[in-house]
């Protein structure tokens, strides 16, 4: 208790949130000299079921345990959420303004004379471009500023093809966008670039493939070559989000961009996988099975990493990728049996149980990484 007091006393005089303490020295609390919680989102979730846990064990009040998870920044402030609504305005600002200039364009298409257009929008991205060189990324106005860059540039390219009708495929469209706006990405250090540069990267492989789906399922039907170009891109890019996500800037925004990136990569493998075992594979080459083994260990390997990562929401979802593989595995079983009715039954009563488990296991799960 003397220690726990001595932290809060520090934390009055001291600048900013806590800042927990090195290896071996408990929950000690040190003040954040330059205000923002330090804790990482995995450390911050053992913290909140410690505190948790002591408070239900009564070994602390409940309004101590509350200080204490607003103190180490686990529960937000008023500065926390004051500055996580100036993002939001932020970047919605920037969106809204970048549809602006677009709809501005369409609106006057007749009006005005190309010159006048191509004028405009390569006014709006040399204005977007020197603010953000002006502000620099470290602040959030230059990153703002510079994603609203990016998506001018994407505009400008888009009303060239449109008026030079060059006969360019349109996945060439979005490759090009992400190969010109890569540096500004790799500069800025924001999430919502990485996101922007993964949503232009993952259209333009299924233009290349031509099987275009908002929800994958259709892009992934069919021959193996679509499957191994969406499945590689976006296993490479969850590996590089996850190198990348603690050197972006904010913390990485929740672990945005890794998350995305886990969650496109298993959507791929739930369809690959689930589409191989009801299809069975007529007619596949080598390469075919060779994608849909490399998607297996994906979501093998994705238990374990996520499990030493400690990423719950993760977890989660891979458990329901395994389901839904192992439900078209029963299914595929139960329909060479012609099981009728009985069969419908048996995958209703597996997925009641397999859900059930796997929620329990999940909240074991939590519950010893809260003791640790």
């Amino acid at each position: 208790m003397e220690q726990r007091r001595t932290g809060t006393q520090d934390t009055a005089r001291g600048n900013g949130r806590p800042e927990r303490a090195g290896a071996g020295t408990g929950p000690i609390l040190r003040p954040c000299p330059r205000g923002g919680s330090r804790i990482p989102l995995s450390a911050r979730d053992h913290v909140r079921e410690r505190f948790l846990q002591l408070a239900q064990r009564r070994r602390i009040p409940a309004a101590a345990a509350e200080e204490g998870l607003r103190l180490a920044g686990v529960l937000p402030d008023a500065r926390a959420w004051r500055g996580f609504l100036e993002r939001l305005c932020a970047y919605g600002g920037a969106l809204a303004c970048a549809a602006a200039v677009i709809f501005f364009v369409a609106f006057n298409w007749q009006a005005w004379p190309p010159i006048a257009k191509f004028a405009l929008l390569q006014a709006v991205l040399v204005a977007a471009a020197g603010l953000a060189w002006r502000l620099g990324t470290a602040r959030a106005g230059g990153r703002v500023a510079l994603l609203f860059a990016m998506i001018a540039c994407g505009a400008l390219l888009a009303y060239v093809g449109q008026r030079y009708q060059s006969g360019a495929d349109n996945y060439q469209l979005f490759l090009a966008w992400a190969v010109l706006i890569f540096p500004w990405v790799a500069a800025s250090r924001s999430a919502a670039a990485w996101v922007l540069l993964l949503v232009l990267a993952n259209l333009a492989a299924q233009l290349y493939a031509g099987r275009f789906s908002p929800f994958l399922v259709d892009a992934l039907a069919g021959d193996g070559g679509p499957h191994a170009t969406l499945f590689w891109l976006d296993l490479a890019a969850a590996a590089l989000a996850e190198r990348l996500s603690a050197r972006l800037a904010e913390g990485g925004a929740g672990r945005l961009l890794p998350r995305l990136a886990g969650t496109l990569l298993l959507a791929i493998v739930v369809v690959g996988l689930a589409g191989a075992i009801l299809d069975g594979g007529r007619n596949a080459g080598a390469g075919y099975w060779v994608t849909r083994a490399a998607m297996l260990l994906a979501l093998a390997g994705g238990f374990l990493f996520y499990r030493r990562r400690r990423d719950l929401l993760m977890l989660t979802l891979c458990c329901m990728a395994a389901i839904v593989v192992a439900t078209a595995v029963l299914l595929r079983l139960l329909s060479e049996g012609n099981g009728g009715e009985l069969g419908v039954l048996v995958i209703g009563v597996f997925l009641v149980l397999a859900s059930a488990g796997a929620a329990v296991w999940l909240r074991r799960l939590q519950a010893r990484w809260g003791a640790e």
